[in-house]
């Protein structure tokens, strides 16, 4: 890429080109340094090429692309480390900026958002700082840029998971807040008018921060890796969600403990984990593994570069775009590679 990027974000067109933007520039030693910055990545060329810079430098947001193809950019820490609140949204069309409506109920960075079948997005939880959850949620209505209240959470929850479910429900798991990792998990209706938020009351076996929650051809919800605790243990568990029933069941665990790693579904109905942290104060893994339609776990070729906090996006000439990320010295990177299943 021309910019160096972690914590940003990569939203696949679905025109031939993914969309990246923002994320922090500088190395850890340095502080973060978000930018406002923007690229497009071109399949058939295995180019990058700029896009129009965003209004507001930011890092920790959240990009949703909507049926209409326009994304929606919502919250993030902008250049003086302060949660933001403002939404913009990018006309792929035209290559500009506009300015959306800011999220009505609060500040937030780390957390998650989700397009619903309605073509809403719903956005949830995060926090204002590293230490703060949010339990707060909102939905943002394309067809007049409108956002309403979509009600509280039963938990504060930053660094959250939101995973579709059929029939337009969605899946909160996970997050931490100033009590810890959240074994928790709940559903949010959204084809109920005010049904607001449901606890499921069986829990994880453990914390989950970091993790990635991937939703498998069978509908089941695939939870992997988590930061538990303050210093912190990095985890290798795995656990099954269960929709029909709302159980949970453990899995066999990753081959390697890792947090802030990236989970992909691959056609085959797999799924693909890569990088992340081994340790609670950083160590990137170049490492990746891949969760067989057997429930087993297998290591595959590393990477050319340890990485964290990057992104994984399935490109549609059957491939994965690993991109960007924090690497082992501490470094943030600008190199892209692809997994060829």
């Amino acid at each position: 890429m021309q910019m160096r990027r972690t914590g940003h974000t990569a939203t696949d067109l679905k025109n031939g080109q993914v969309l990246v933007i923002g994320g922090c520039t500088t190395s850890i030693s340095q502080g973060c340094s978000p930018t406002n910055t923007a690229e497009l990545y071109t399949v058939s060329s295995n180019r990058w090429s700029p896009a129009k810079s965003l209004k507001t430098a930011r890092t920790g947001h959240t990009a949703t692309l909507l049926n209409d193809g326009r994304v929606l950019v919502v919250g993030g820490r902008g250049f003086t480390d302060e949660a933001l609140a403002t939404a913009e949204v990018y006309d792929v069309d035209t290559n500009t900026w506009t300015d959306a409506l800011s999220i009505p109920n609060g500040a937030r960075a780390w957390h998650a958002a989700i397009l619903l079948a309605s073509g809403k997005v719903l956005v949830a939880g995060g926090g204002t700082s590293d230490s703060t959850g949010l339990n707060t949620t909102a939905l943002f209505d394309p067809n007049n840029d409108t956002w309403t209240d979509a009600g509280n959470m039963g938990f504060k929850r930053n660094v959250l998971t939101l995973t579709l479910l059929n029939g337009d429900k969605v899946v909160a798991i996970g997050g931490y807040s100033e009590t810890g990792a959240e074994r928790s998990a709940e559903v949010y209706d959204s084809s109920q008018v005010h049904a607001g938020w449901q606890r499921i009351e069986e829990r994880m076996s453990n914390g989950r921060n970091g993790h990635t929650a991937t939703r498998l051809p069978s509908g089941k919800i695939l939870v992997a890796g988590s930061l538990l605790g303050s210093p912190g243990t990095v985890l290798r568990d795995v656990d099954l969600f269960d929709p029909g029933n709302w159980s949970w069941s453990p899995q066999q665990d990753l081959r390697e403990a890792r947090f802030a790693h990236s989970a992909t579904l691959l056609p085959s109905g797999e799924v693909l984990v890569v990088g992340g942290n081994s340790l609670s104060n950083g160590a990137p893994r170049a490492s990746a593994e891949i969760f067989r339609q057997n429930g087993t776990w297998e290591l595959l070729s590393p990477m050319s570069c340890a990485r964290a906090s990057h992104t994984a996006t399935w490109l549609d000439s059957g491939s994965v775009l690993i991109i960007g990320g924090t690497a082992s010295n501490g470094e943030i990177l600008n190199t892209v590679e692809r997994f060829v299943p």
